[in-house]
């Protein structure tokens, strides 16, 4: 058998220069670094006019740039489609906040923010209700700020989803809270920044902080993947806290690892289709901790499987392909969410396990999916399953999970 070839350093125009169906990409060069200054500010506004000024802008059709002067503004934030190619700035000391989470009920969304929207166009409004229909919101829509169009930069603020983790319906059975009142274990997600389908997102100098699922950056529909640039980014959390399919290059940034609320920790959830050449690349990074973990106790990543009910991992479980992923049943775009993440080239704290990959849960769970780096891991795996059910997997460009030329250092906070 020939060996695998070694993995060798990427460049972030190689990751970016590609969009569209996963395995089909189009050539589309983009390099959001060589990219001129953005023309002067179209409207200097507070924080919390934000929304307001993004309405207009779609009404208008010609703004392309909105600069925020300092103070705190409220989300939710939505940029529908038709916001696109808009650049937002910051002085310092901008922040958009919210608290927002996954097990939301739809009627208290509406309650909490339908003044914020009275008065929106169309596009917007039927994000809104879209979210307010749903018996709970889900991760999808709990996002402070939502970003649907593609080409927008954001420069400057920082945004923090400021749920507290203290949803009793949103946790196991008789679990404990800390002393702040909070949830280590449950169903916690609050995304901070949700990238929903957009392509082409530049997030420069930002400060993303939520704990549980605080950026998602959502392809614009199965087997196809769109792009994100990150560049001198501060991105903070716990569970899974920088999570998708899409592909992104997080260059020059800080990964904060919180441990404030003990729970599990996990740094990314790639679910790249096994088509798609890149998921997440972190390049030149420093990852550290909020000074509550202990060593080895964060991982890089795990590949989330995601929709999965039954997994075919188990064995002893019965698990067959169908249309959608249920109890018993596997779809072809839960089995192909393989997730890839790179990591070079960057300075990594003792938080963060020496092995740094970990298992998309354990043994025990009829969710589990062992750790895979690459094609061949998967067959090892698996083959016997997929030959059985007459499964042929796309063509992959391996390896998915890589760590090279980094820094392993102590303890970085």
């Amino acid at each position: 058998m020939t060996a695998a070839p070694r993995p060798e350093l990427v460049d972030r125009a190689t990751v970016l220069c590609r969009t569209g169906p996963a395995g089909a990409e189009r050539m589309d060069p983009w390099a959001p670094w060589d990219a001129a200054p953005p023309p002067p500010p179209d409207k200097v506004l507070h924080p919390e006019r934000l929304q307001d000024a993004i309405d207009r802008a779609i009404a208008a059709g010609k703004t392309r740039h909105l600069h925020l002067t300092a103070g705190e503004g409220e989300g939710p934030v939505i940029l529908p489609r038709e916001a696109a190619n808009l650049t937002i700035t910051a002085d310092k000391g901008v922040r958009i906040t919210a608290n927002i989470d996954a097990e939301m009920p739809g009627e208290e969304y509406r309650r909490r923010f339908a003044h914020r929207f009275a008065t929106s166009p169309e596009c917007v409004r039927k994000i809104f209700e879209a979210i307010c229909a749903r018996r709970t919101i889900t991760t999808h829509n709990s996002g402070v700020v939502r970003i649907e169009a593609d080409g927008v930069t954001l420069r400057g603020l920082e945004i923090e989803n400021t749920y507290p983790c203290d949803r009793a319906s949103a946790a196991p059975p008789g679990a404990p809270r800390d002393a702040a009142g909070r949830f280590a274990r449950g169903q916690h997600q609050a995304v901070a920044l949700h990238g929903a389908g957009a392509d082409r997102l530049h997030l420069d100098r930002v400060g993303l902080i939520s704990f549980q699922d605080t950026l998602y950056l959502q392809h614009p529909a199965p087997f196809s993947t769109a792009r994100s640039y990150l560049s001198d980014c501060r991105i903070a959390g716990d569970v899974d806290f920088i999570f998708g399919q899409a592909t992104a290059v997080f260059d020059g940034c800080t990964i904060v690892s919180r441990g404030a609320r003990g729970a599990s920790t996990w740094v990314a959830a790639p679910a790249t289709n096994i088509a798609t050449p890149f998921g997440f690349v972190f390049d030149g990074c420093r990852f550290v901790q909020d000074g509550r973990l202990g060593t080895g106790q964060a991982h890089l990543a795990r590949q989330w499987f995601e929709g999965v009910r039954t997994s075919p991992y188990r064995r002893d479980l019965d698990c067959v392909p169908a249309e959608v992923s249920g109890q018993g049943t596997i779809s072809r775009a839960t089995l192909e969410s393989v997730g890839k993440c790179r990591v070079q080239r960057c300075v990594i704290g003792d938080h963060v396990a020496t092995d740094p990959w970990a298992p998309w849960n354990d043994t025990s769970s009829a969710r589990h999916r062992p750790v895979q780096r690459d094609r061949a891991a998967m067959r090892a795996v698996l083959g016997q399953w997929l030959d059985r059910h007459d499964v042929n997997l796309p063509r992959s460009a391996d390896p998915w999970l890589v760590e090279l030329s980094c820094d392993r250092v102590g303890r970085l906070t």
